[in-house]
This record gives structure tokens, sequence and C-alpha cells, in this order.
């Protein structure tokens, strides 16, 4: 074979293997990439004409249910501002997409625990804070025994009805201490090793009374506190308890909102704090409505309050706090509850009506599952924003205190999560991003969104946009 042929032969194999190799990247490659555009490694598409010419580029997405979060990096010399977002179905078609916000369902007790779901787009309850609620139309035997607290009666009674519960008694001829009757909860259901707070509506009520005087009557209306359990609670020491009480030796006779302790350890007379005073006079009812929050993290032996002189209107008549060596015994214990009627009448029936028992585990809820920046709103059921605050972690506490003494729980309203601080939106038409710098934006999916393959289009306020196909 001559050398001119060889040559020919070398030369014109050189142009085959170069297209083989070729072929083989081009298959690589596009096997690479349909790979990444599977897994959603790659999507992003520009409608610039040129990259030099963009301002942001989304680096990223990752759906959780119905939240869709979008990475976007401002990748020009100037602040941007993203004002809106879209789905692009398969069709073509473009549904808008809001920047995420979740909410909860209704009535909200302090002491909840509230938990964002991106995947349900929810804010879920996690734990209630509510103990007891009681407005004792009917008898709930899970709660409280109505047969046990039962001492030194002649005739007695528990109604309850819509108005509330009714405590009647009579004290035992010849009987030389107070009889008393009334409610205990089944099991010790206060936990003051925890914050509680508890409210409470009582009132003597003029039922056979001479004169309708309930002020100088001698019998009480009463909630006690105690670990122990007795027939009369008075007995059960050591004991916390908030009190309509008689004090007929006083000119005029009277009756006194107070807060009592008693542990015969510290003292063998009840330690005592007079909040109100009602003097005798005809047709008199006294009524009074407590709010007790065991909160004391220090010494652990106060009790925070605040009392209304009738129904609980407007603002409270007095509140502050309350300190007693007993109250260090209670802190840190569980507790049994008592509502009575403490009477010392033999010459007929006296009657307590308690209008209604709120116990809760603490003046403030809990928001987990939030991210620096994301704002937490309480909002009442017309929309209204109660409480809002700006989470700076993780999780947030939203104080109620406001809300529990100006107003009531539980709040039938909404705990709302914003992805966003709504301000920024107002002030600059959506959500600002500083050169450089990469934003997290969540928007919320439509519900029950079918699987496939879709478009985020996200837009700036200068109307520039950028794409990302993501599969779901």
């Amino acid at each position: 074979m001559s050398s001119k042929a060889l040559g020919r032969r070398t030369l014109g194999g050189v142009p085959s293997v170069l297209a083989a190799l070729i072929l083989i990247i081009i298959a690589t490659s596009a096997a690479i990439l349909l790979y990444a555009w599977k897994v959603g490694l790659i999507g992003e598409i520009t409608s610039m004409a040129s990259a030099d010419l963009r301002k942001i580029k989304i680096e990223g997405v990752s759906v959780n249910g119905r939240t869709l979060t979008v990475y976007v990096r401002n990748v020009g010399e100037e602040r941007v501002v993203v004002s809106a977002g879209y789905l692009i179905y398969s069709s073509g078609s473009a549904s808008p997409l809001s920047f995420a916000a979740y909410t909860s369902g209704t009535e909200i007790w302090g002491g909840d625990v509230w938990r964002v779901n991106p995947a349900t787009g929810a804010v879920e309850l996690v734990s209630s804070g509510k103990v007891i609620y009681d407005t004792f139309t009917s008898p709930n035997p899970s709660v409280w025994d109505d047969d046990y607290v039962d001492y030194n009666n002649f005739w007695s009674a528990v109604y309850y009805d819509p108005d509330g519960l009714k405590l009647l008694s009579m004290r035992k001829l010849g009987a030389v201490t107070w009889a008393v009757r009334g409610l205990i909860t089944v099991s010790r259901m206060i936990d003051l090793s925890k914050p509680v707070v508890i409210e409470v509506d009582m009132q003597k009520t003029y039922y056979n009374v001479p004169g309708g005087d309930a002020a100088a009557s001698p019998f009480a209306a009463c909630l006690y506190l105690s670990p122990a359990k007795n027939r009369n609670p008075y007995y059960a020491t050591p004991w916390f308890a908030a009190k309509l009480y008689p004090r007929p030796s006083y000119n005029p006779d009277r009756t006194e909102a107070q807060l009592v302790s008693l542990d015969p350890f510290y003292c063998t007379y009840p330690c005592m704090e007079t909040l109100y005073i009602w003097s005798s006079a005809p047709n008199t009812q006294p009524r009074g409505t407590f709010i007790l929050v065991f909160n004391d993290t220090v010494k652990k032996d106060k009790v925070y309050y605040y009392f209304w002189h009738g129904g609980k209107s407007g603002s409270p008549y007095r509140s502050g706090s309350w300190s007693s060596d007993t109250l260090g015994l209670l802190y840190g214990t569980q507790l049994y509850l008592y509502l009575t009627i403490d009477n010392k009448v033999t010459a007929s029936s006296r009657k307590v009506h308690v209008r209604y028992l709120k116990v809760y585990t603490n003046t403030s809820i809990k928001v987990e599952g939030v991210q620096p920046g994301w704002v937490v709103r309480v909002v009442d059921s017309s929309g209204a924003t109660l409480k809002e605050v700006e989470a700076k972690g993780d999780y947030v506490y939203v104080s109620l205190l406001k809300e529990i003494v100006y107003g009531n729980l539980p709040i039938e309203g909404h705990v709302v999560v914003l992805t966003y601080n709504e301000t920024e939106v107002d002030t600059y038409g959506g959500l600002v991003i500083d050169p450089g710098e990469v934003r997290a934006v969540q928007f919320l999916l439509p519900e029950n969104l079918e699987e496939g393959v879709y478009t985020f289009k996200v837009v700036l306020v200068t109307g520039e946009e950028a794409y990302y196909s993501f599969r779901v």
C-alpha cells in the first residue's frame, strides 16, 4: 500500500472520531440535564434577551404541601422588590399566588401552643391551655363531684341552670361550726408547678335573706385551692381562697371581697387581703369577679389579682399582687379546686350564685414553626388585630394579658402567621431584596394540586420577570 493511500485513510478517519465523541457528549449532557430537571435541581428560565440585563435569578424552589418556597437572588446592583408570583400550568394558563399566610381555627386560650404546618397551610393546635371552662348549665361529673362537699348541713342543694351554679345551705340547729356545701374537682386539676390563671364570678344572693341584706347575712361565697381533700375545705390546709366573706362584728355589718390563705404551720388565723367592702343595706347582693394569675417565678409565694365589684366590665376596681407564706407551700403542687357556700345560718337556707369559672395555663400563647421576620397576629372573629408580634426565632410568645383583663377568653378568632411584613409590602409594593441577597419567599399553592410539572413566574414592581420549572 502506498504512503499516499495510507495518508488519505488516516486523515479521512479523524472527522469520524470527532463526530462520535461529540455525539457521546451530547447524549451524556442531555441525560444529566433530564435527570436534574426531574429532581428539580435546575429549572430557571429567563425571558431576558441577555443574562447581563437580569436583575433577579431564581436559584431554586422547594415544595412542602401547600407551601412553595422560592429562593430569589438579586443579581443586579440596585434594590429590587418582588411584587407577585404566578403558577403556570402545562396548558399555559397562569394563576396568581399570594404570599403565604397561615390561619388557625377558632377559640384561643391562654397557654395554647400552636404550630405552623406548611403542608396544610394552617396554624394547628398542638395543646390547649384550657383546663376548666364551666358555666354550670348542667352537671359535669368528669370534672366535678357535687356530693362530697356537704358538711354540717340540715338542708342543702346544688342546682345547675342556664344562669349558672346555685349552691344552697342551712346549718344544722345546735351546730357550733359553719356548714359548707359545694363542689370539688374529682382530681387535683390545678398544677401550680406551671403558670395558672383562674377567673371566677361569684355572688351572695338575697334569697331567703331578711330585708334582702345579703351583705350583712353570715354566709360566704368561696373558691378554695388545696392539695388536700376535706368535706369542709377550711380544714383542708394548706389552702388559698378567694371569698365574699361576712364580717358581722363590724359597724355596720358587711361583706368583704378577700384573698385568704391558711396553714397552721405559719399562723392559726387566716392571712388576708381585703379588696372591696359591701356595707349592710337593704337588697344588697355582693358580687365579685376575680382574675388570679399564679406565675411568680422568683419567690413563688405571690398571686397577681384583678378584681371587679360586680360583673366584669371596664377596668378592674383593684389590681396588684399579694404574697403569703402559705402560697409558697402551694406553688409547685397539684391542687383540688372547691366552689362552696360557707354558712352560719340556721333559720332558712341561703344561696350563692357562681356564673362561670375559667381555668387556663398562662397569660400568653406560644406559636412554633415560624421564621425570623414572620409576623404572628391574634385577630378576633371580625378580623381585627388584637395583638401582633414579629418573630425573632423559630417560635414566639404572644401575651394576651390585655385581652384577659379587658376582654374575654376564649378569643373567638384566629392565630394568623404572615411569612412577610405587611408594612414592608404596603410601603414598597412587595418584598425587598438588596443587591447580592438571596431571599426565601413563601407562596401558598392551590389546594389539592395535582402531581406534574409546573413553572413559577416571579415579577418585580418594575416589571422584570424570572421563571423556574419544578415538579410537584
